[in-house]
């Protein structure tokens, strides 16, 4: 993720020479260096007595952001920082949220053009509003990096795994595109798979959000084939996303026909199924907010609540008949 943003701060017309990067594998570095013409650090605090930088993009394991944006938060400059699964430093941030930076948890699904249709769909309020909706999110780990050993990586850890990252990343935008928040959620977790990690392989959970819908969502890290589903029943009809088909299905009952919308696929990295799009967009954002031309649409209170529910989620016990 590190790479992607470097990427999309390029993108956006930010000099190669105005970038800096901290890594401590020397390997990473190197190939930053060669790849975007960007200077590396091996220690953070060099980097900042050298530096002296404006803003922070943090994309590290989710364990260690707050280490980060903490820093950060207690220096009054702005930050970006990837999708997390931790909260440790939730508390002692939202004290130091004055409104003199701009502190940005990713959102990065709330700009997939999937995503935004589907919102528009839903707004034109011809099918009535939504009542419940049913998603999956499916692919093989060891796809996920296929340059690097799976087992080796934060994803496959216990804390840190994979699904433990989606669930909340899933609720992220699903809470955005519904405009609501989640009231209570319940379901099972585990493993069921011979991959070689501590972590769970499958989260499975039924949600229920304020304004009354209820949904189920299947993340999984098993699937050899990737998925994306997405089925939203309305008062009025239905509306169906495949994200390998490119291609959103929608059936009003008035007139009892099913109309397809096709989606143009973006440009992808090497090696990604994921277009870089709706990063670029993410960044985008970020950077106006920055500039004071609005504010940044996602915020820390509301990335708590999705954490909150996670963590409700992981404390329901399995119960064996």
């Amino acid at each position: 993720m590190g790479k992607r943003r470097i990427r999309n701060f390029l993108f956006h017309g930010v000099n190669e020479d105005s970038l800096f990067g901290f890594d401590l594998n020397e390997e990473r570095r190197k190939e930053v260096e060669e790849q975007y013409g960007i200077k590396t650090f091996a220690s953070f605090s060099d980097a900042v007595d050298i530096v002296h930088p404006d803003i922070f993009s943090i994309s590290t394991p989710p364990n260690h952001h707050s280490t980060y944006y903490l820093y950060a938060a207690k220096n009054k400059k702005h930050f970006f920082v990837e999708a997390t699964t931790h909260d440790d430093g939730y508390e002692r941030l939202l004290g130091l949220l004055d409104g003199s930076f701009v502190a940005a948890p990713s959102c990065t699904f709330r700009y997939f053009p999937a995503v935004k249709k589907i919102k528009e769909i839903l707004a034109q309020g011809t099918l009535g509003s939504p009542l419940t909706f049913s998603y999956h999110l499916g692919q093989y780990l060891p796809d996920w990096h296929p340059w690097e050993d799976y087992r080796k990586v934060y994803f496959s850890q216990k804390e840190t795994g994979a699904c433990r990252e989606m669930l909340p990343f899933e609720l992220i935008w699903l809470t955005g595109l519904f405009d609501t928040k989640v009231s209570s959620i319940l379901g099972i977790k585990g493993k069921v798979s011979h991959l070689e990690m501590s972590a769970d392989d499958v989260y499975a959970a039924s949600v229920k959000f304020s304004n009354n819908i209820i949904g189920t969502i299947l993340i999984d890290v098993v699937a050899r084939y990737p998925f994306r589903t997405l089925r939203i029943m309305c008062e009025e009809g239905v509306i169906e996303w495949d994200w390998m088909s490119y291609q959103i299905k929608v059936y009003n009952s008035s007139s009892g026909q099913w109309d397809i919308i096709s989606l143009q696929k973006g440009e992808s990295e090497v090696g990604y199924e994921t277009t870089e799009d709706m990063y670029r967009e993410e960044i985008q954002h970020f950077l106006a907010a920055v500039s004071g031309e609005f504010s940044y649409p996602y915020t820390f209170f509301e990335d708590w609540d999705i954490l909150k529910a996670l963590y409700t989620f992981e404390k329901i016990p399995d119960f064996v008949y």
